[in-house]
């Protein structure tokens, strides 16, 4: 009884493909049957029919949805494990995203209005109206839920951080895992 419920099973599982059969009869029409034609049937032609599929290129319906309403893009430069933690983050989770980095001339203009003038990244923007500083997990996955990306996206190829033309000093958000800065650390010069 087992192995008739199991045959059963894999039978209905396995996609049918049904034959069609489109000839020309006696009087000159077109016949289109899953029966063979005729033998005295003229171009004959048997048409495999495959079940229907759904193509889908690219992200999930949910994410291209939350991507079109709320865009992601992460301003980033060379940060570190802050930097590198963030953006790992991003692709792991599967959240489609630009990066920009602050430290190139060509977004020194962009940055400003963005950040308002405080040089911390990595910075989140998501959408038009939310930013987060540095990287806490968090905080980042509760504001991601809000715009409605969905938490179990297939992951993606993680960003590179775009090269920089010419640098700008930008330093990790502070308190958000950042590593302190160098106590008593000196500029190196000529000695006196």
């Amino acid at each position: 009884m087992k192995f008739l419920v199991l045959a059963l099973a894999v039978a209905l599982a396995v996609p049918v493909h049904a034959a069609m059969y489109k000839w020309v009869d006696a009087q000159g029409r077109v016949q289109y049957s899953d029966i063979p034609p005729p033998p005295n049937a003229r171009n004959a032609e048997e048409q495999k029919i495959v079940p229907n599929t759904i193509q889908t290129t690219g992200a999930p319906f949910a994410v291209q949805e939350a991507a079109k309403r709320n865009p992601v893009t992460v301003w980033m430069s060379d940060c570190g494990d802050l930097c590198n933690r963030a953006r790992d983050y991003l692709a792991r989770r599967g959240v489609p995203h630009t990066v920009r980095n602050p430290s190139r001339q060509s977004e020194q203009e962009a940055w400003k209005q963005v950040s308002g003038g405080d040089n911390s990244v990595p910075l989140l923007v998501i959408g038009t109206n939310q930013k987060l500083k540095g990287f806490d997990e968090s905080q980042w996955n509760a504001a991601l839920d809000t715009a409605g990306y969905p938490r179990n996206a297939p992951a993606l190829e993680p960003h590179a951080i775009p090269s920089v033309e010419a640098p700008v000093v930008v330093k990790p958000a502070a308190g958000a895992g950042a590593p302190p800065p160098a106590q008593g650390a000196q500029a190196a010069g000529p000695a006196k």
